[in-house]
């Protein structure tokens, strides 16, 4: 059944959205489980290379590398399907932080995925989500943890235990490169707030705040990003942060994803 026309939604009405949500730890899981595999490869070519016509090596010594290569690979099979995992569901994390950003007002272009235009970034490889509205410009680094957080003394706390990398610092360090980088793009300072989003976790009250940083749920994201701004960013400055981003990410589109 067709859908009248006047009961369709036109995409104009939601934020402009460019990038790929999730690409980045997909494409990393990927490398960093693969290339065990390459160098177990290239010691089992070896090893066959070793066994014939006129074997180098003794033939017990031979075997025994065969061995080390089977429990080598069993290694690297269990561990590379744990890494791979957590890097799909870093991946389904972003993709569902960027589903609800896509409902954002027409007002908002939002960015997935940008890649800084040196393409360095201490080593997270890029800015999951970057924001810009006339409430600011918000760089929004996304979790996927399952458990409870619970914000005490400044520091962020997974199921009760500070986590090895603390997510405060990688998304204010993020925010302080993107905010040098605008400075350099168009020749002034702009502020660029940075946002903790946990796409699944449980945080009392949906929000919160430590450090200088927003944190927040998927849920609650949206009304974040929208609330009012005690100095509003003009439109002028809006179109001179998104022409930069649009050159980093190939460019702006309507509609939902």
């Amino acid at each position: 059944m067709s859908v009248p026309r006047e009961g369709r939604v036109s995409p104009t009405q939601f934020a402009r959205v460019a990038g790929s949500p999730g690409e980045t730890p997909r494409i990393t899981g990927l490398i960093r489980v693969l290339w065990p595999f390459l160098l177990l490869a290239f010691g089992a070519g070896y090893l066959v290379r070793a066994a014939w016509p006129h074997p180098p090596l003794e033939m017990t010594g031979i075997g025994a590398g065969f061995l080390l290569l089977a429990g080598l690979l069993a290694w690297a099979v269990t561990f590379g399907r744990h890494r791979l995992e957590s890097f799909l569901k870093g991946a389904r994390g972003e993709e569902s932080v960027a589903r609800t950003l896509s409902f954002l007002p027409s007002t908002y272009r939002v960015y997935h995925g940008v890649t800084p235009a040196d393409g360095l970034l201490g080593g997270t490889g890029d800015y999951d989500h970057v924001v810009v509205g006339p409430t600011g410009i918000f760089l929004v680094e996304t979790k996927s943890w399952s458990g409870r957080i619970v914000i005490r003394d400044g520091r962020v706390l997974y199921d009760g235990e500070e986590p090895d990398r603390p997510p405060l610092e990688q998304v204010k360090n993020a925010a302080s490169r993107l905010r040098k980088d605008l400075r350099e793009e168009v020749h002034r300072n702009l502020e660029v707030q940075p946002v903790l989003c946990f796409a699944q976790g449980y945080l009392q009250d949906g929000r919160s705040g430590a450090a200088g940083v927003v944190i927040c749920t998927a849920a609650t994201l949206v009304d974040v990003l929208q609330e009012p701004a005690d100095h509003p960013l003009s439109q002028g400055i809006q179109d001179q942060a998104a022409y930069y981003l649009d050159r980093l990410t190939g460019g702006t589109k309507h509609g939902t994803s």
